[in-house]
């Protein structure tokens, strides 16, 4: 058997838990289709990690099959399975970043926290492997700061303590999205847009089509807001009209 050091194992163990449970999350939170993509990488990971762990010499020759070749088909499974979760789970959750007052400073200051995590961690695989790869930095840089983003507004949303308030407040303006990839990868609708001002800045929102349909530029509109986990008070009814 090829000789690993002890915590090489612990490490797999911890890494197999870590994408098991993004991968589950994934599919919870999103469960398209797209989800076989995480799925499916994810169980082909896991066969080649084992084969990775407990590799012989016998297995390979310079004509045929190399070591190398297995460590890459180990590295792509996982690019591909912490990439393809952490895109679903973004778009799952990004209309309910745009309903959070101040969602952008929340989903900015998050995505600063997971990226230096993910660098952290890829350096950790990275002496596992012994495989420097600019490709797989930028994968885990990316991909935990996605995962970060998206556990920060769930946390702030899902936590939400005390009594919502109502709160009236003027349309700007309203606007029907495009098609874009978190509609697409969502399976929803394009999102329907209202601005309102919110602190002396301009606010966008993500209505339900009822709601969305109801109202015009310059009307007023009763939301329904709580606040926040993390303190960022969240938009959860639009006149009577609960998000899903």
């Amino acid at each position: 058997m090829i000789e690993l050091q002890k915590k090489a194992y612990i490490v797999f163990a911890a890494l197999f838990a870590l994408l098991a449970a993004i991968t589950f999350w994934a599919f919870r939170e999103n469960g398209t289709i797209y989800t076989v993509v995480p799925i499916v990488s994810l169980a082909l990971f896991t066969l080649l990690l084992i084969a990775f762990g407990l590799a012989r010499e016998s297995w390979f020759d310079e004509e045929h099959f190399k070591w190398e070749e297995l460590r890459a088909a180990v590295l792509v499974m996982l690019a591909i399975n912490l990439g393809s979760a952490a895109l679903l789970l973004i778009a799952a959750e990004a209309f309910h970043i745009d309903n959070t007052l101040g969602g952008l400073n929340l989903l900015r200051l998050s995505l600063l926290i997971g990226a230096p995590i993910g660098v952290m961690v890829w350096i950790l695989l990275s002496r596992i492997f012994h495989k420097r790869n600019i490709v797989m930095l930028k994968v885990f840089l990316i991909s935990f700061a996605l995962l970060s983003a998206t556990g920060a507004s769930q946390l702030n949303r899902k936590l939400a303590g005390g009594e919502p308030l109502q709160v009236e407040t003027v349309i700007l303006r309203k606007e029907r999205g495009d098609v874009g990839l978190t509609s697409f990868l969502s399976k929803k609708d394009p999102p329907l847009f209202i601005f309102i001002h919110n602190q002396g800045a301009v606010e966008r929102l993500v209505a339900p089509e009822a709601a969305w349909s109801a109202t015009f530029q310059n009307a007023n509109m009763q939301l329904l807001v709580q606040e926040g986990y993390l303190g960022y008070p969240y938009v959860s009814h639009f006149s009577g009209r609960e998000l899903n």
